[in-house]
């Protein structure tokens, strides 16, 4: 009996264990033709602030208009992005859905949407 009750207390940890949140890493694209941004919760202002000043570069206007953290991690972040004569807006409060959120700004002669803010795919 103890050894069903060890198994049993096994497949609870465990079970807890996987459902413990991970948070997504942000990702970073910056090319000639294409840039994509996928924001993360560990992100410092520091972090943002450099990557706002490294998409002005390529002519993209990023402000952030609400940024809110709980100790370290990003909660809350609305972001408003220019580029071209096209204007994006978008907001998360990190919850995940299983889609980053960011944005997209897709230059390239095959590309199907020039500005993408949101959810990402």
């Amino acid at each position: 009996m103890t050894k069903y009750l060890n198994l049993v207390a096994c497949f609870l940890i465990l079970f807890f264990c996987a459902c413990i949140p991970t948070f997504k890493p942000h990702q970073v694209i910056i090319q000639d033709d294409f840039v994509e941004i996928k924001f993360g919760r560990k992100m410092s202002r520091e972090l943002l602030d450099s990557i706002r000043n490294a998409v002005s570069a390529k002519g993209i206007d990023l402000s952030y208009q609400d940024i809110i953290y709980d100790g370290n991690k990003l909660t809350r972040l609305e972001i408003q992005v220019i580029a071209g004569n096209k204007v994006g807006h978008g907001t998360t409060n990190f919850v995940f859905k299983g889609k980053p959120f960011g944005f997209r700004v897709d230059t390239r002669p095959t590309a199907q949407v020039f500005l993408k803010v949101g959810e990402l795919e």
